[in-house]
């Protein structure tokens, strides 16, 4: 079964205004069970770890 992975913002909400303090890389390979696989500063390295995670055979 191919892996597949997306990222989402991580947000700090403070009264009206919202801040994307990092982002989060989710293992989304099986819809009933995703995981957090990893977490990240930059919009860029999110988006190198999820596709580092889908070319990884395990």
């Amino acid at each position: 079964m191919p892996k597949q992975a997306r990222i989402e913002p991580v947000f700090d909400a403070d009264d009206l205004k919202e801040t994307i303090t990092g982002w989060i890389v989710i293992d989304e390979s099986e819809p009933d069970n995703e995981i957090v696989i990893s977490e990240h500063e930059s919009k860029k390295e999110a988006i190198q770890a999820a596709e580092a995670f889908e070319q990884r055979e395990d």
